[in-house]
């Protein structure tokens, strides 16, 4: 199930060669999918299979030892790797995302845990919101103690480290720490029991009377209520376009599917009067309209992506106006991603007819986990944030969002 209907023909580079390890990666993935969905375990298979073709290291700068490609190109990886597995896809996406903010900070503490993650391919996870935090953070000796508590966190039995946004009980302000899963206090729940998105391992973590240095501290952010800073206000637009990169991903692996069901399996309808199900006119049609849609959805996202890049590498100023702006594309590529995924997920019953429910085919996993991930962020108040900005110019306010 190649990745021709949804390539970028312009790509090249280390970009294209970083494209076709994951496209590798999601056909191993791929085999056993199945299995893997129905029986629900913790995916440590699956992020074996990430480590081994040399995937998380990927936005670690080179001078720390890693591949040192933009977040752009992570977020094309953890579309493909989407399209076969959307649950270590989401837990990719965050990994990646929690990874660059902190070589974006560009802090010694972390970069020395930076070179760590590349030296040793560690896998990150995370405890808390960007804005108010999930928890407390204390003076203590030389250090400090945190307590905090989740009640999902994408990936967290997988991981090795933790980005970790906890508030100080001192004096305020949001501490940015990055914090190892063996340490002494770190409990993660076994307790992801959940109609899709089975594989992403979202389970519940608490951090209670947890030690850390100063080595383990990141960055020191305003208090929440405060002003964020420039880079600070960019963590939420960047992950509200990561969602929508995962909706297009499992939409597109809908549609792949779907396709090689028919060209492989597809019964013409009796009344259909041709030999092959593809050459019946209505599934035609059917491909023909949701492919538009899905092709339309990845313009939309490529065009905010653009915009993103450029305030993340400073090509563009980091200001109220250009971070508002950024937001509502996003914002609009996000809910029509959800709109189309939804439809998609569902209408390719119609084309791969009565038989292809039977469970040994798990083509229900696709509506099982878009829907799933939808309902993190309800769409209704996304229409009435890009609404407020159409038609009076309201600029979202940077929120856990927004």
């Amino acid at each position: 199930m190649p990745r021709e209907l949804f390539a970028n023909p312009l790509t090249d580079g280390s970009h294209s060669r970083w494209l076709d390890v994951a496209e590798t990666a999601a056909s191993v993935l791929r085999q056993d999918i199945v299995s893997r969905d129905a029986s629900g375990e913790t995916p440590h298979y699956a992020l074996e299979v990430l480590r081994e073709h040399n995937l998380l290291s990927l936005v670690v700068p080179l001078e720390l030892g890693g591949s040192g490609e933009p977040w752009s190109t992570a977020a094309e990886i953890t579309r493909i790797i989407a399209r076969a597995d959307a649950g270590i896809a989401h837990a990719l996406g965050y990994h990646y995302t929690w990874v660059w903010f902190v070589s974006a900070y560009g802090t010694e503490s972390g970069r020395a845990v930076l070179r760590r993650t590349a030296s040793e391919s560690l896998f990150w996870a995370s405890i808390g919101s960007a804005f108010g935090g999930s928890g407390s953070i204390r003076a203590h000796g030389g250090g400090h103690i945190v307590n905090a508590a989740r009640g999902f966190a994408t990936g967290a039995p997988l991981a090795d480290v933790l980005f970790t946004q906890t508030v100080s009980t001192d004096d305020g302000r949001l501490y940015l720490s990055a914090i190892d899963t063996a340490s002494d206090g770190v409990s993660v729940a076994d307790d992801w029991d959940v109609l899709g998105q089975r594989l992403s391992a979202s389970t519940g973590i608490s951090l209670i009377d947890v030690e850390i240095g100063p080595a383990n501290v990141i960055t020191i952010l305003p208090a929440p209520g405060d002003a964020p800073t420039p880079l600070q206000s960019l963590m939420i637009p960047t992950f509200q376009l990561l969602f929508a990169y995962l909706n297009l991903g499992i939409t597109e692996g809908a549609l792949l599917e779907a396709r090689d069901y028919v060209l492989e399996r597809g019964r013409p309808w009796v009344h259909s009067s041709v030999d092959r199900s593809s050459d019946d006119p209505f599934v035609v049609n059917l491909f023909g309209q949701k492919a538009a849609r899905v092709l339309g959805v990845s313009a939309q996202i490529g065009a905010a992506q653009t915009v993103l890049s450029a305030l993340l590498s400073g090509e563009i100023p980091i200001t109220p106006q250009t971070r508002g702006q950024t937001a509502e594309l996003i914002a609009a590529a996000k809910v029509v991603s959800h709109e189309v995924g939804l439809d998609v997920t569902t209408a390719i019953f119609d084309a791969t007819g009565a038989r292809s429910a039977a469970s040994q085919f798990g083509l229900d996993r696709f509506w099982r986990n878009i829907r799933t991930i939808t309902l993190h962020d309800p769409v209704a108040y996304k229409y009435n944030e890009l609404g407020a900005y159409v038609l009076n110019g309201d600029l979202p306010e940077p929120s856990v969002y927004r």
